[in-house]
């Protein structure tokens, strides 16, 4: 069973970081990312590192 993860902050460099961390993360599910100053953006336009 997984453990479902939400990241405030998503778009700063902590918040990018703990994503890098968790993606690969076998027993780690990402649930949702926020971001008040990138709203509505895609994630890796904002880390542009995450894609792929």
């Amino acid at each position: 069973m997984k453990i479902k993860v939400g990241i405030i902050g998503g778009a700063g460099y902590t918040g990018g970081e703990l994503i890098r961390l968790l993606i690969n993360h076998p027993e780690v599910e990402i649930a949702f990312v926020q971001s008040g100053s990138n709203a509505g953006n895609i994630l890796s336009k904002v880390h542009t590192d995450l894609i792929g």
